[in-house]
């Protein structure tokens, strides 16, 4: 594991070079009341750089300096906070156990790293820490203005630099994927067993959970969503608090962590032993558009290929079942697909959930690489107590429509937006009650190879009629 860590040093000091300096935070505890804290878990750019779990640390990477290239900063050891709140490296374990060349007490870090960025043009620093380096900023100022000698100019983005490191997960980074999405299967499948009409939502997750731990890995990857009939139609639901009857479908979008690698499933299964017909019709509706997005996964495609794809399947089958009135052109080119799909197809996987990385590179989307991993997830939803849609007949850009939200700030260009909307004629479609408090969403994990890609989920199922057979016969 040491190993892995050193590779991503390695990498990182390749891209910052010696004209640079790279500072990176880890995470701090949060307070949850009184003496008691919130689970700690660690920024994880500061993971995927040092391996190192402690709170309260930084990490400075500087190429080229003549003490060694990695420095850590670090918590010094105190007895008596040992004793209540557990063991700490200390200066000396940052070294030994760690591979830091060099390392400091945190309070050592000002002066520190104004040495270290003595001469160097570029310091990297994501733009939500640099005011945690206003001691040594001032000090490097100070030194530019007095003896006119060079310090970091300008700031980059530290995030963007590790985040594109980090979208290109390497063959260890792959294994820890792979055993994070094999361990929240098993569990995804034991809920699927183990499912029946009585037991609350929390009861569900808590079976799954239990597989997780029991299998090696000590946290979830995101809070677990179970959400059982109308539950299922809010996005990111986590109450987890209702009781599952017979006739609801059960959403369940939830996975486990492994080596701070995150897997991300979605099923959706009948709590009883079958699906409604109307629930069966959604589903097959989704899982087309699943299987036809993944199918375009392969090295040179991109994330908004399978968007584009999963979005225009899920519309001919809302057309189809009549829960759009206009063509399929006219609802893919005037959006009213969003009503009920609205949503991304997927996103970036790997240290986080939603994982680092940018979408885009010189504003067109990223071409896929091997080693990339990312969900594939569409879905429909519809509102259980929303009886009719009113949908504008108004053909629009939505990435202009996106660009102008960044651009004019939300609020007014969701006023510009009605405004146009207020100019067009409107459609009032209604939405048949069979259909109401259905929500369906089915996600797997797809890593790219070198001739085409890998479903890391695919133990799952998703075919309706195997998840029957596996429903009917846990039901007895």
């Amino acid at each position: 594991m040491a190993s892995r860590f050193q590779n991503n040093r390695q990498r990182l000091a390749e891209q910052v070079g010696e004209q640079g300096v790279a500072v990176v935070f880890a995470a701090t505890e949060t307070v949850r009341n009184y003496d008691v804290t919130h689970p700690f878990r660690q920024d994880s750019d500061f993971f995927w750089l040092t391996g190192f779990d402690e709170p309260e640390s930084v990490a400075v990477l500087a190429p080229g300096a003549a003490a060694g290239d990695f420095i850590l900063f670090v918590r010094p050891r105190d007895r008596e906070m040992e004793i209540w709140n557990g063991y700490r490296a200390g200066v000396e374990g940052a070294r030994e156990r760690f591979g830091a060349d060099q390392a400091f007490s945190l309070d050592e870090l000002d002066g520190e790293l104004t040495k270290l960025s003595m001469g160097r043009r570029t310091l990297y620093v994501r733009p939500e820490n640099q005011t945690r380096l206003q001691g040594a900023m001032g000090r490097l100022a100070s030194h530019r203005d007095r003896l006119g000698s060079a310090s970091p100019a300008t700031t980059s983005d530290l995030g963007r630099l590790i985040g594109d490191l980090r979208l290109r997960k390497t063959e260890d980074e792959q294994a820890s994927l792979r055993a994070a999405c094999d361990l929240s299967a098993e569990g995804h499948l034991a809920a699927m067993r183990q499912t029946r009409p009585g037991l609350y939502e929390y009861q569900v997750a808590a079976k799954m959970e239990y597989i997780w731990r029991m299998g090696g890995s000590v946290r979830d990857g995101y809070p677990s969503i179970v959400a059982s009939g109308p539950n299922a139609c809010v996005l990111h639901y986590v109450e987890n608090q209702r009781r599952l009857e017979e006739g609801d479908l059960l959403l369940i979008d939830a996975a486990c962590e492994v080596d701070y690698f995150s897997s991300d499933i979605t099923r959706t299964f009948p709590v009883g032993a079958t699906y409604s017909a109307p629930q069966r019709a959604v589903y097959e509706v989704v899982l087309a558009a699943q299987r036809a997005a993944i199918e375009t996964c392969r090295p040179g495609s991109t994330t908004n290929d399978q968007h584009e794809t999963a979005k225009r399947v899920l519309t001919e089958g809302l057309v189809e079942l009549g829960l759009l009135p206009r063509s399929v052109e006219d609802s893919l080119a005037m959006h009213h697909y969003r009503e009920f799909f609205m949503h991304g197809t997927g996103h970036w996987l790997g240290m986080d959930v939603h994982d680092a990385g940018a979408y885009r590179v010189d504003g067109r989307h990223r071409a896929l690489e091997p080693g990339m991993a990312f969900t594939v997830e569409p879905g429909l939803y519809f509102d259980p107590e929303r009886e009719s849609v009113e949908l504008p007949l108004l053909e629009y850009d939505q990435d202009a429509w996106a660009e102008r939200r960044i651009l004019q700030g939300t609020a007014a260009a969701k006023k510009l937006e009605e405004e146009e909307k207020e100019t067009v004629e409107m459609v009032t479609h209604p939405i048949p009650a069979e259909f109401r408090g259905i929500g369906v969403r089915i996600e797997d994990d797809i890593l790219i190879t070198s001739n085409g890609h890998e479903n890391l989920t695919a133990t799952v199922p998703v075919d309706p009629s195997e998840i029957e057979a596996i429903r009917a016969e846990a039901l007895g």
